[in-house]
């Protein structure tokens, strides 16, 4: 088994595609998670939001996903693999500054914002990347190097939560959400 491990890390890490991927998507998800873990408590203290208020700019903000899983096979097609993914890796992130300069009087609209940009953003990478992944990867590692992809890109999730939770803890909730948005 180690073999295949280290079968699975050489390749994904050696592939001139894959190796750049890996890298965006494992620091997008360990800062992204950092603005997932301290947008609520964000929003309850620091913006005054009830949780209906919350509660909406979540809904219209994860629209973005759907409209990403719609759109990510025109837009590949439309502008091309290469293209689609660095534009929707370069945009996806930018929304979440929105979060650290919403006034209050536009906090849902900002929130919403922010959460539609970022999801429509990270389907669109997200399918178009994977597809790419398994289009360039020989049958016989397939598993090795979706195992060794999946265990890079989750293995961060919760040190990003971890660390946006001990910034904010330590900095402050507006200073930690706008280092993770800006991260992001």
């Amino acid at each position: 088994m180690r073999h295949e491990i280290k079968e699975g890390l050489r390749y994904v890490f050696k592939h001139p595609y894959m190796r750049p991927a890996l890298i965006f998507v494992a620091i997008s998800n360990f800062f992204t998670n950092g603005v997932f873990a301290l947008v609520i408590l964000y929003a309850v203290r620091k913006l005054h939001l009830s949780p209906a208020e919350i509660g909406l700019s979540f809904s219209l903000g994860n629209a973005g996903w759907l409209v990403g899983a719609v759109t990510a096979t025109r837009i590949s097609a439309r502008f091309g693999i290469g293209p689609t993914l660095v534009g929707a890796a370069a945009l996806g992130g930018w929304g979440f500054l929105l979060i650290p300069l919403a006034p209050r009087s536009m906090a849902i609209l900002f929130i919403s914002v922010a959460l539609f940009v970022f999801g429509v953003c990270a389907v669109v990478t997200n399918i178009v990347a994977i597809s790419l992944s398994q289009a360039v990867t020989p049958d016989r590692l397939l598993g090795r190097m979706t195992a060794s992809r999946r265990f890079a890109v989750f293995g961060v999730i919760p040190l990003g939560s971890l660390t946006a939770g001990a910034l904010g803890s330590s900095l402050g909730l507006h200073t930690a959400i706008w280092i993770c948005a800006i991260g992001a």
